[in-house]
């Protein structure tokens, strides 16, 4: 794999943690909140990647390719918001150190 160009990094993600406070009957509730914004490439996933990102996670379907210095803490606690979509973090491929890319692994909910 090759470092990804700036000028691929063309969607604006918003970066959303997962958070759980307690209701007023005491229940637990799941709230996102912003943390940050990264530009990335958006790619779906077919063939040959697809299948093994599967055998990983079943639900997966979507690619998110960022910097390493604006992912590299990113895991299944966050989620990433785009142009009405909202991919949810799957797990972070990590790529070999001398390279600047992470790949995000998500599945994906049309809002």
């Amino acid at each position: 794999m090759t470092n990804i160009s700036s000028g691929e990094l063309r969607h604006r993600v918003r970066i959303e943690k997962k958070s759980s406070t307690l209701g007023s009957r005491g229940q637990a509730l799941d709230e996102w909140e912003e943390v940050g914004r990264m530009w990335a490439k958006i790619t779906p996933m077919w063939g040959g990647e697809l299948e093994v990102a599967r055998q990983r996670k079943s639900n997966v379907s979507v690619k998110v390719i960022t910097r390493k210095n604006e992912a590299a803490k990113l895991d299944t606690n966050y989620r990433l918001l785009n142009a009405g979509s909202i991919y949810y973090v799957a797990f972070v491929n990590h790529q070999a150190d001398d390279l600047r890319d992470i790949h995000v692994i998500c599945s994906m909910q049309e809002s």
